[in-house]
């Protein structure tokens, strides 16, 4: 494991892809009103405006998606380090439905 933290790329690809959620969510926030996305590298959080957080943690959990909710009103986010793209899109796809289901 140490090695593919050392290999040469991985951490620049790790931080592409911080960056790539950070606006993913950002976006998301702005798609739905909801409050700021902030935090460093893969660690994310976003503001959900009202204390829904447990709610869309366990709705989440009965379609496939794996969230924590550390304030009511907020998600955090900390997928692996070799999460790619697409994960993050179907993520956020799924996260949009839940919570426009929710709203």
């Amino acid at each position: 494991m140490v090695e593919a933290l050392l290999a040469p790329g991985f951490l620049a690809q790790v931080r592409e892809t911080g960056a790539y959620l950070s606006q993913r969510l950002t976006a998301l926030s702005q798609e739905l009103g909801l409050g700021p996305e902030r935090g460093m590298g893969l660690l994310r959080a976003l503001d959900l405006g009202a204390p829904i957080g447990a709610k869309v943690v366990e709705v989440a959990r009965g379609n496939g998606l794996l969230l924590n909710s550390p304030r009511p009103n907020a998600l955090r986010f900390m997928p692996a380090l070799n999460v790619t793209r697409e994960e993050i899109d179907q993520m956020i796809g799924m996260l949009r439905t839940l919570l426009k289901a929710l709203a």
